[in-house]
């Protein structure tokens, strides 16, 4: 601390200023830093601050300079000003109690005289006497009885190093899971939630298991969050089709009239200043931008949504279909192994056509690269599960005996439709999923899954927006490939049509099932 700071090419510090506090400056957040910096420090009890800084950099092998916020407590012990070109000679003459340097943190503990706790007093006693750097330090007599801090810590790491599939690597079958969270049985779980567990079994732990949420902090926001931006979009898009619906929704081939699009931006406004008036859009510059493409959304999709009906001949019958969430049954599945499973949620919107079939529709806002594979692979390894349950959900809601169902990327240009017609094969596929999601988690089977590894963001492809990335291990992907091959993790297997488990599990090549994966499950 402080961050660099640099001048931004397109949004200078000038332009920022000249903004009149629409946009923050450079040296604001400098000040938001120094404040938690400063109580930091004050809220340590005394004798117990330490401030530390690298003397160099390992990757570019320069040295560096001290942060100008230490020199204010180093002028404060010498008596003078210090800056950064002294530094090193005023700190050499500062009492040794006061100022250290150690060359590393293997040095720093052999070398030390001193311990904190008992745990300290273990680990300098094994690095002292211990000639191999982990694997003789589990030999130490101080690491066990293993209920010792240090001993845990060195077991942690030769466990996280082997292919066995420990307690360190998210094995909690020895915790009884099932008695934790369950995720079979009477009590009705979202297909957002299976479907996280299928990206990254440590990443449901820590949202799931442990309940552990990012701190909001809206008093530092800048512009609407992704979040509430999908939720706006969803509240505007739900009332104008519900109101169609309670006043009658046009014919499928007459399109949307002038009136119907005037109603629908006077929706939109009033949504948006609920939002703005909840103090949750950021700031004013930025929201007039989000606001402006909020309505240019809205026109796409009116043009969009008259081609979908008229070349479905559909028409809206429901918004927020309830599928067990605010009342209602939940939607059960028979798993082969006898246990159900039973799911919730609510479907946004279900038209229904002249032929007898049931098409759902789930809006989508950003990108949606979530759901580029979706024609090779209809659920995308376990990852797209919600149009599987709303199908068979609004085929029982409504009596109807057939389903189409697509995710509708609202934000995107062409207002794309990604999806399939649901069918036996994808039914048995499905449930196929369900069995292998739901025994890994009543199994605490809760293994990392950073995926590829992204050379552009550099980090791995289900890292990259995870609100965990900074709690999780920084080798996570050499302990997901030291532990693929462990017994209790085979269970991943099965969400990758065409492997192995999944093919024992009954997909042998010439079933129904392989072809509708093949083609995305389109008939």
């Amino acid at each position: 601390l402080p961050v660099p700071r640099r001048d931004d090419a397109i949004l200078p510090e000038q332009m920022r200023l000249d903004s009149l506090d629409q946009l923050e400056s450079k040296s604001a957040r400098l000040h938001h830093q120094h404040r938690a910096f400063l109580a930091a420090l004050a809220s340590a009890p005394l004798g117990r601050r330490t401030i530390t800084f690298p003397r160099g950099s390992l990757r570019s092998s320069r040295h560096s300079l001290p942060s100008r916020w230490l020199l204010d407590s180093v002028s404060a012990l010498a008596g003078r000003t210090v800056h950064s070109t002294d530094f090193a000679t005023v700190a050499a003459g500062l009492d040794p109690e006061v100022f250290q340097t150690v060359a590393s943190y293997g040095t720093g503990i052999i070398t030390s005289d001193t311990s904190t706790s008992i745990e300290e007093r273990d680990i300098v006693d094994v690095a002292r006497t211990s000639t191999a750097p982990v694997a003789g330090a589990a030999a130490h007599p101080a690491v066990h009885p293993i209920g010792r801090l240090a001993g845990r810590g060195i077991q942690m790491q030769l466990a996280r190093r082997s292919s066995s599939f420990t307690e360190f690597d998210g094995n909690l079958a020895q915790v009884d899971a099932a008695s934790i969270h369950s995720a079979s049985g009477d009590r009705p779980v979202s297909p957002s939630r299976l479907e996280t567990w299928s990206s990254c079994g440590l990443r449901y732990f820590f949202r799931y298991v442990l309940d552990v949420t990012d701190r909001d902090d809206p008093e530092r926001t800048d512009e609407l969050s992704a979040l509430d931006r999908g939720s706006l979009v969803h509240a505007v898009l739900e009332r104008f089709v519900a109101d169609s619906i309670d006043t009658g929704p046009p014919d499928p081939s007459v399109p949307w009239s002038d009136e119907d699009r005037a109603r629908l931006h006077s929706t939109a406004v009033a949504l948006a200043d609920d939002y703005e008036a909840r103090g949750i859009t950021g700031r004013p510059i930025n929201w007039r931008v989000q606001r402006d493409d909020l309505h240019d959304v809205l026109d796409r999709f009116l043009d969009a949504d008259d081609e979908f009906r008229r070349s479905h001949l559909a028409t809206p019958a429901y918004v927020e279909l309830d599928l067990g969430v605010r009342s209602g049954e939940p939607v059960e599945f028979l798993l082969p192994d006898g246990r159900r499973v039973a799911m919730r949620g609510l479907v946004d919107r279900v038209d229904t056509t002249a032929d007898g079939r049931v098409i759902v529709s789930d809006y989508k806002t950003g990108k949606g690269s979530k759901f580029a594979g979706i024609d090779d692979d209809p659920f995308v390894g376990g990852r797209t599960l919600q149009l599987a349950m709303y199908s068979e959900g609004a085929m029982r809601a409504t009596g109807r005996t057939s389903a189409a169902a697509d995710y509708w990327l609202v934000e995107t240009r062409g207002q794309e439709r990604l999806g399939y017609s649901w069918n036996d094969a994808l039914h048995t596929r499905f449930v196929e999923l369900l069995g292998a999601i739901t025994e890994g988690i009543d199994h605490g089977v809760f293994v990392a899954s950073p995926g590829e590894w992204n050379t552009f963001r550099q980090t791995h492809e289900e890292c990259t927006y995870c609100d965990y990335d900074d709690v999780c291990v920084r080798d996570r992907g050499d302990q997901a490939a030291a532990k693929s091959a462990a017994p209790e993790v085979r269970v991943r297997l099965v969400l990758e049509p065409g492997t192995e488990a999944s093919e024992e599990r009954g997909s042998a090549p010439g079933d129904p099932l392989v072809a509708a994966r093949s083609n995305g499950g389109r008939t």
